[in-house]
């Protein structure tokens, strides 16, 4: 998540908005962010962090991420859930969606970042 925001400035254009969804607690979610932030200003002071480049989206029982595929309900421990990226147009029209495959696996800041200029000139991003 680091990476992305220390690139978002670069590559997202204006308008386009990048969510990120997970099951984690709010409150988990924003102790994430609060990290993420203070590395920015200790690293990279100059990062524009108003408004926030990424907005996490907690979804504690995966309605959610069952919604769109990215969850395991015959896993051995109970539903396990996968984090889900969305890349968002200006007119609020999702148009792009990363499910992820394991707890760890997150889209590329470079494939993400690419992805959300090629929204952003009305093109047709390639799927997952």
């Amino acid at each position: 998540m680091t990476a992305f925001v220390y690139e978002s400035e670069r590559y997202v254009p204006e308008g386009i908005q990048i969510l990120g969804v997970s099951v984690q607690p709010a409150e988990e979610a924003r102790k994430l962010r609060d990290r993420v932030t203070r590395d920015c200003q200790e690293d990279r002071p100059y990062i524009r962090l108003d408004p926030y480049p990424l907005r996490l989206l907690s979804d504690p029982q995966g309605e959610l991420i069952r919604a769109v595929g990215a969850g395991d309900e015959g896993h051995w421990s109970g539903f396990v859930a996968n984090p889900v990226t969305f890349v968002v147009d200006p007119e609020g029209k999702v148009q792009w969606c990363y499910r992820s495959h394991t707890a760890s696996d997150r889209p590329s800041p470079v494939a993400l970042a690419k992805t959300a200029v090629t929204i952003a000139q009305g093109q047709e991003p390639s799927g997952q």
